[in-house]
């Protein structure tokens, strides 16, 4: 009896974590049965069964997207910041993955395609416009440095889908929903980048690691 019971309840937690990381995504479609992620708390993830990571020697990567949540106060965005912090998260990929593992511009046979989002970002409105106040030089550091400070990422997630570049079949999916620091601190901008450079470089290993 007691362990029906156990086992009734340890359905319900996983069934409540299903719905907790997987329900509100509007990046993932058909959202698969995720397990919690071994190497990371507070992650969950879903690799195809059998995956043969041998077969996959390059990457192809889609741009950053970042999602405003529908309960942010404020719903707008400088179309140029999001572009500058996207493309510094996609720059930290890049180096953390080559010249190993080649990142391409186009897919073809071999390679995985990724695709990758920060979701759930509230926002709260801005004094002030930043690029028309920021020299060129210090634009990527000043936005991620300005724009954090009206950004809540408390609930924010990243979320990576891995796909065969050239059928569409989808290989891996990761969430993470990752908890505040031990100290309480909020979390960043620079938080959510490295654990973009925590999962590139054990992508990387496994990669290397199935040649």
């Amino acid at each position: 009896m007691f362990a029906k019971r156990a086992l009734f309840i340890a359905g319900l937690l996983f069934v409540s974590a299903q719905q907790a990381f997987g329900a509100d995504t509007r990046f993932i479609d058909n959202m698969p049965e995720l397990v919690k992620d071994a190497d990371r708390p507070g992650a969950m993830i879903w690799t195809k069964p059998g995956l043969d990571r041998s077969a996959y020697t390059r990457v192809m990567m889609a741009p950053v997207q970042i999602f405003i949540s529908p309960d942010s106060p404020y719903q707008g965005i400088d179309p140029n910041e999001m572009k500058v912090l996207a493309d510094s998260f996609h720059e930290a990929l890049v180096r953390t993955l080559e010249p190993e593992i080649p990142v391409l511009s186009q897919g073809g046979p071999g390679v995985i395609y990724l695709r990758s989002a920060i979701t759930n970002v509230k926002l709260s409105e801005p004094k002030r416009g930043l690029l028309s106040y920021t020299p060129v030089g210090f634009v990527v550091h000043a936005v991620a440095s300005a724009t954090g400070a009206r950004v809540s990422m408390n609930e924010a997630a990243l979320e990576v889908e891995m796909l065969d570049a050239v059928s569409g079949e989808r290989l891996g999916v990761l969430i993470d929903k990752a908890p505040k620091s031990p100290e309480g601190d909020a979390l960043s901008w620079d938080t959510i980048k490295s654990n973009f450079t925590f999962y590139a470089e054990r992508f990387k290993a496994r990669m290397l690691a199935g040649k």
